[in-house]
């Protein structure tokens, strides 16, 4: 295991691919953390002479989700909108403005009839709009109250997560593609399977090698991310309800949950995911001569199910293709997927969640058994 381990890490593709990897990472963070729309609204805020704006709203915000927490966010928020009739003056409230968009009237332009009565020199209250109730707007209700905090930066955390997992993947793919065609496509298989130890020990510190480094890129990558958006926006907003996280709508998901354990459920079904993607890259590496001909079928077999799924819309075959890793790469449309049996295989979330877990690890097995027998058994020249 020590000497694969030194012969993966000092492969030319797995130096290229930590290059790469660290340069997506460092756009990924530009995109979803600094150019965020939390970022651009705490800048512009600050040049307004708002330092700090959105941390003192969310805090003044926190607590229990209710109709009366409602009108108080909005309360303040027309309050702080009406004060300025000059745009150039008014605080961007990223926080109060995706709420107001849930509860306030549809059909009617309440930003219309504010604008009017600022004209007028006067002021529209809450009261004077036809605010929709949590009821009417649907919210999960649950024995305990749903807890409202600052949302927004954790939305940027599930996005960030998103494109994380998927660069965690390509780099999985990339290295374990090599891992046994590298050796086929220099002819050295011959003398590896004549050994004593080539066909049981080697194929299996191989699979083990591959598999543990596997992991480690995916922990390593999304503990970085964790890590800066702890840095750069703190973790206040942890213990809010998934459902008032107002970036991702999942106002009736069924389950009481809050941000954080929502992020540690996702990590935990996509690292699974990966394992199942380790063992069929291996496979396919295992079946091929050239790690090229292993990598393009390897990388067509994780994006096949999500091809797939954009054409079958309903159905055994989609529910098939929603248990495949690609499915999960995006965390709202993984959630809102697994609480119904429309296009998964059962009625409620938690069963959905251990069916895909235990999907993902018999392919990982599976794959990984017929590895080591395929090898063992196989016919040296």
């Amino acid at each position: 295991m020590k000497y694969e381990l030194e012969k993966l890490i000092r492969n030319k593709t797995f130096l290229i691919t930590s290059v790469i990897s660290l340069v997506a990472i460092v756009g990924i963070f530009l995109v979803g953390y600094y150019y965020s729309q939390v970022s651009y609204a705490e800048q512009g805020n600050a040049d307004k002479g708002y330092p700090n704006f959105y941390s003192d709203i969310t805090s003044m915000h926190a607590g229990d989700f209710n109709d009366q927490k409602v009108k108080e966010v909005l309360s303040d928020y027309m309050d702080r909108y009406q004060k300025h009739i000059d745009v150039e003056e008014r605080p961007f409230d990223v926080f109060s403005w995706y709420i107001a968009e849930v509860f306030f009237p549809k059909g009617k332009d309440a930003y219309s009839k504010m604008g009017e009565a600022m004209e007028s020199g006067e002021k529209i209250s809450f009261d004077e709009l036809d605010i929709r109730s949590v009821q009417d707007v649907g919210f999960a209700s649950f024995d305990n109250p749903l807890k409202l905090g600052a949302y927004n930066t954790w939305g940027d955390l599930f996005l960030v997560t998103n494109s994380m997992f998927l660069l965690a993947v390509l780099f999985v793919i990339f290295i374990c593609s090599s891992v046994f065609a590298s050796e086929s496509a220099r002819n050295i298989n011959q003398l590896l399977l004549s050994t004593k130890y080539g066909r049981g020990k080697l194929t299996a510190a191989k699979i083990i090698t591959a598999t543990g480094v596997s992991i480690l890129i995916f922990v390593v990558i999304q503990l970085i991310s964790f890590l800066f958006f702890y840095y750069y926006y703190g973790i206040s907003g942890w213990d809010a309800s998934i459902q008032t996280n107002f970036s991702f709508k999942l106002y009736d998901f069924p389950m009481e949950m809050n941000n954080l354990e929502v992020y540690l459920l996702v990590i935990g079904v996509q690292m699974i995911g990966v394992l199942s993607i380790v063992g069929m890259t291996l496979l396919i590496s295992s079946m091929t001569k050239s790690p090229s001909i292993s990598l393009a079928i390897s990388l067509g077999a994780f994006f096949l199910p999500y091809m797939l799924g954009k054409i079958f819309q309903t159905g055994t075959i989609v529910k098939i293709l929603n248990l495949f890793p690609i499915q999960h790469y995006q965390m709202e449309e993984m959630l809102t997927m697994m609480e119904t049996d429309i296009v998964f295989f059962l009625k409620a979330f938690i069963p959905n969640v251990i069916l895909t877990i235990c999907f993902s690890l018999v392919i990982m097995l599976v794959t990984e058994v017929i590895i080591y027998f395929k090898m063992k058994y196989s016919y040296v020249k």
